[in-house]
């Protein structure tokens, strides 16, 4: 028997290539999301199918039926995205479906998550359906993913079953798993974390920026005194935001506009 090639490139977009089944040979791509499915300790890349660019550690999980919602398996850059991901998610019982509440495309009304994934796929906006594939089943690339329920704003895993991966779903033992439940759990107690740190972190950035225009207002007023202005130019030396010290990232009025960085082509 001949030995296994590499396919050839196809054209049309990646997410095209969904519906064909997965290739039996694999190239060296991109980093997977998990710790431990790169070539070697400090490489970059993971053997990945070259039909649909699934890493075949995880294709490999996926066929033995491991899901897992523990955080911690994945890199530490990849993280913070899955708690900002679950965070706008309805988690609630397995049974149920958990509904998206994140972003709604305005003109397709469907909804979409923000994420450039480099040598996997040129889409910036990403299906929540995929994303919690990712982050549950493995890193299957644009493999498709079809639920249970038939409810398009579902993200719970429990109804989504991953596309021609031959992925073995037993329901019943996830629903009765004890590991499973802990993990669930403890996700839900990081969400919650995650979501008092995002939200101190932005009533101090609206506290700084506040302050910053005030004194802005009090800086450029005509009507301000020398006294006034000395005393304020000195205050914010000795505090290290003067305008000679300050970070440009931070918002206010030496500072130009900025690109949308989280949601790219949110209109789109």
């Amino acid at each position: 028997m001949a030995e296994a090639q590499p396919s050839k490139k196809r054209g049309g977009h990646a997410y095209g290539r969904r519906i064909l089944q997965l290739s039996n040979t694999a190239e060296e791509g991109e980093l997977c999301l998990y710790t431990g499915h790169s070539l070697g300790r400090f490489s970059t890349h993971s053997m990945r199918y070259d039909s649909h660019q699934a890493c075949t550690r995880c294709v490999a999980s996926a066929r033995e039926g491991r899901m897992s919602f523990d955080i911690d398996r994945l890199l530490k850059k990849h993280r913070k995205r899955a708690l900002k991901f679950w965070a706008q998610v309805d988690i609630g019982a397995p049974d149920d479906c958990w509904q998206w509440n994140g972003c709604i495309n305005k003109r397709t009304h469907q909804p979409q998550f923000s994420w450039r994934r480099h040598g996997i796929a040129s889409s910036t906006q990403h299906h929540p359906q995929r994303v919690a594939m990712w982050f549950t089943w493995g890193d299957l690339g644009y493999t498709g993913v079809k639920t249970t329920c038939g409810n398009k704003y579902c993200c719970n895993p429990f109804h989504l079953i991953p596309q021609n991966v031959g992925v073995f779903v037993d329901h019943d033992t996830y629903l009765e798993s004890f590991e499973t439940a802990c993990e669930l759990h403890t996700l839900k107690q990081q969400i919650a974390e995650y979501v008092l740190e995002e939200a101190l972190k932005e009533q101090e950035r609206l506290d700084a920026t506040q302050e910053l225009n005030a004194r802005e207002d009090l800086m450029l007023n005509p009507d301000t005194g020398f006294g006034d202005r000395f005393e304020a130019v000195i205050t914010d030396m000795l505090a290290g935001r003067h305008v000679v010290q300050m970070n440009t990232e931070q918002e206010g009025l030496h500072r130009g506009p900025a690109d949308n960085d989280e949601n790219p082509t949110e209109e789109f």
